[in-house]
């Protein structure tokens, strides 16, 4: 039974990477279409403030636990999450089951050429399903001819699965508004999964990724991109614990 936990004003679905896969079969072969959002730390100080980000959060059929911060969090407020469901490690797996059920995939975004090498790559693993990728131009969700011909490229492939990957919030807000257009069943805002998946940027070693170094590791590798991100958010995020740990406090007091 798929239970909620609320953190941060968030309702997450506490999930394992297993229970995701299963949603996933289900959800593709009953019809249905809506997207599955992967919130790390830097979501939710985002999600404090963007009226519209939220809104994307809350019009999403999953909310799982991307960053391992959020995962050592959850325990330390006493509502554990069971797993960390992070979107570049989803990727593959969703790739598979799409290939497993022979349904199109396509790949909006990428960097540096990832999504043709993302494309290719999938090709050969997965011969009996059409991948076609594209990457929008820079400020592309503000142009409505780029918008229109994005759906229409993404209708005419027959695609079951998309994959956005520009960033957060643009990934999910472009979703929201556009979600009720698209022919798909699943889409998935995962960011740098794409380019993970391509090799054109290296993922953390495993042992960063297990004790919550991740992001550290990104910061290394884009510090002029990602400083903000990490160092301002990361350190309001502690903030926002702390805040959520009080208030845990307090109502034991009440109580």
């Amino acid at each position: 039974m798929n239970q909620k936990v609320e953190l941060f004003g968030i309702k997450f679905d506490n999930l394992t990477i297993e229970e995701v896969k299963n949603f996933v079969v289900d959800f593709i072969k009953s019809g249905q279409k809506g997207y599955v959002v992967t919130p790390n730390a830097f979501h939710i100080v985002m999600l404090r403030k963007d009226e519209e980000f939220r809104k994307a959060y809350e019009k999403a059929k999953l909310v799982l636990a991307d960053g391992v911060s959020i995962i050592f969090s959850s325990k330390i407020l006493g509502k554990p999450l069971k797993e960390r469901c992070a979107g570049a490690d989803l990727f593959i797996e969703i790739c598979k089951i799409a290939a497993h059920l022979n349904k199109n995939i396509f790949l909006l975004g990428g960097t540096a050429g990832s999504e043709k090498i993302a494309e290719q790559k999938l090709k050969i693993l997965f011969p009996n399903i059409n991948v076609v990728s594209y990457s929008p131009p820079f400020g592309f969700e503000n142009d409505e001819e780029e918008n229109n011909k994005i759906v229409e490229m993404i209708n005419n492939s027959n695609a079951c699965v998309l994959f956005i990957c520009v960033g957060a919030p643009k990934g999910e807000k472009w979703l929201c508004k556009n979600i009720d257009r698209l022919k798909i069943s699943l889409a998935f805002p995962f960011g740098a999964a794409l380019d993970f998946f391509a090799g054109t940027k290296k993922r953390a070693p495993k042992w960063m990724q297990k004790i919550g170094l991740e992001w550290f590791w990104r910061l290394i590798q884009e510090p002029k991109r990602l400083w903000k991100r990490y160092l301002i958010g990361n350190t309001i995020f502690i903030f926002l614990v702390i805040e959520e740990l009080i208030k845990k406090i307090l109502k034991r007091k009440n109580d």
